[in-house]
């Protein structure tokens, strides 16, 4: 139990330094002592810094799709789950604010094409736009599904840097609010179709 317990501890000392103090300037000394953990006991559960980087990476990305899963079991109409999801990021906006995306500082701090820990947390955000896409698709926009749910994701980013730059949480509500506005809008071509199918069957069999 013990040893269950100081791995997990080095991961979440490591995913929140790396949040606010990013991948490059955050050592396994740093980590070890925010874990309360001595430097050489880090060296059984991690042989370098960027196997716990993936490690913490992958934790959140766990997190993530655990909150996907929670969103398709308790949530029946594709719409409201995408607007759940939008609303998830008021309520970090604060801490976004002030150190930004935590997946975000990892992607800017290292390069996509080398980092395996960058192609990782990349992978946070593709996650993200699939699932979304599905939500979209479900409400019969197949064509712009993707472009859609990639729009979700560049609304968030781009407020979570105007937001840190100009040090004002506003920037991520109101980005929140017209994302959310915009989907409540969106029209449900699936009951559209449906409609225009029932109207042809009643008009052939008259």
């Amino acid at each position: 139990m013990t040893t269950i317990n100081k791995r997990d501890r080095l991961i979440e000392s490591a995913a929140l330094l790396f949040h606010h103090n990013g991948l490059n300037a955050t050592s396994l000394a740093d980590i070890a002592k925010h874990a309360d953990i001595p430097i050489g006991n880090v060296y059984y559960y991690f042989k370098t810094k960027e196997e716990l980087a993936m490690a913490a990476v992958a934790k959140r990305k766990e997190q993530f799709s655990a909150g996907y899963a929670l969103l398709e079991e308790h949530i029946d109409d594709p719409r409201l789950r995408l607007i759940e999801s939008v609303y998830y990021f008021e309520k970090v906006r604060d801490e976004y604010t002030k150190y930004g995306c935590p997946i975000g500082k990892i992607i800017v701090d290292a390069d996509v094409e080398k980092d395996h820990v960058v192609q990782m947390a990349a992978q946070v955000f593709a996650e993200f736009i699939a699932w979304a896409e599905r939500q979209f698709r479900q409400l019969g926009h197949s064509t712009d599904a993707r472009r859609y749910a990639t729009f979700i994701m560049a609304g968030v980013q781009g407020a979570a840097i105007m937001a840190k730059a100009t040090r004002n949480p506003e920037v991520i509500s109101n980005e929140i609010q017209r994302l959310v506005s915009w989907i409540e809008n969106l029209p449900n071509r699936k009951i559209q179709l449906g409609k225009v199918a029932m109207k042809d069957m009643s008009t052939e069999a008259a």
